[in-house]
């Protein structure tokens, strides 16, 4: 098989584990570009990735919208302070981390630090005695149940997520029958910080997003998975401009051949979403990378 159908078949993959938004899409195309199309251009990874993880939300979010899974307040807290994050990644990346030996152990270590991650959110049972998390898992099953026995035109108006309160100090949003709150800074500081770091790695950062509108703001995982996507786009956009700017060499009929591959698999992300075992899903990820991750850290 030769490197272009390769490609393809990866970001297949990979475009839907994008369009699922609980995070290691991005990275996985990272691996294969590292791994088994042999690329060796460390600031061309970084934006070749950040470039499909654009693409991928470019044909989700669209299908999230029609679901109505969108917490569109949220999105706006956390894209407020995600571009500064974006800018400074990505010079700090250019800058510290152009050399491929440098690169390939820094993204091992990041990789597995996003497989224990993984594996933490998707076993520990001590999240669910947090009432918050209990609140927001019920409301997810609530809506959930109902889009699968009914379809989501069965969805009533109140299920739909929809802010109902604005301040400074406290953003409300009323979804499945509950209203969940969160701190606009705490929003702000978090699209920040988690920018950074996809930037300065060349990742989506959807494998801190989730987490961080999950476990922090603790929302449903229902309207984080589509909210996630939609907050990542301003600072991906941001990354990928910032890395051109700076001249990253980047080989377009790699690009060319790898997007319709994430274009089908986001468009297959928000349709299968409802019907896949979290948990047997984010496991099966999760021993990929940090393997993957383990790997990249010792050799």
């Amino acid at each position: 098989m030769n490197h272009t159908l390769l490609a393809f078949g990866w970001c297949v993959v990979a475009g839907f584990l994008m369009s699922m938004g609980g995070g290691g899409g991005g990275i996985l195309v990272g691996v294969g570009h590292i791994s088994i199309l042999g690329v060796t251009d460390a600031n061309m990874i970084k934006v070749v990735n950040q470039i499909l993880e654009l693409s991928s939300r470019l044909v989700s979010v669209p299908v999230y919208y029609q679901q109505r899974r969108l917490a569109w307040s949220v999105a706006l807290a956390y894209g407020i302070g995600a571009p500064i994050g974006a800018i400074s990644g990505s010079w700090l990346s250019k800058s510290y981390l152009a050399n491929m030996a440098v690169y390939r152990p820094a993204f091992g270590a990041l990789v597995t630090f996003v497989a224990i991650r993984v594996l933490y959110e998707g076993w520990a049972r001590a999240l669910l005695h947090h009432v918050g998390h209990r609140r927001a898992q019920e409301a997810s099953e609530r809506v959930g149940n109902r889009v699968r026995a009914g379809g989501f035109a069965s969805l009533r108006t109140e299920d739909a997520p929809r802010t109902v309160r604005w301040s400074w100090a406290r953003i409300g949003v009323r979804f499945g029958g509950e209203t969940f709150e969160f701190n606009p800074w705490k929003a702000i500081a978090g699209g920040f910080c988690i920018s950074l770091v996809g930037s300065l790695f060349g990742v989506g950062g959807g494998f801190l997003a989730t987490p961080f509108l999950a476990s922090v703001l603790l929302f449903p995982m229902y309207i984080v998975v589509g909210t996630s996507l939609v907050a990542l786009m301003v600072p991906l956009a941001i990354s990928v401009i910032a890395y051109l700017v700076l001249r990253v060499h980047i080989d377009w009929a790699l690009v060319a051949a790898e997007i319709p591959g994430v274009f089908i698999g986001s468009l297959m992300g928000p349709a299968l979403n409802q019907y896949f075992n979290e948990k047997a899903l984010k496991t099966l990820v999760a021993v990929i990378l940090l393997a993957a991750g383990l790997y990249y850290s010792f050799t």
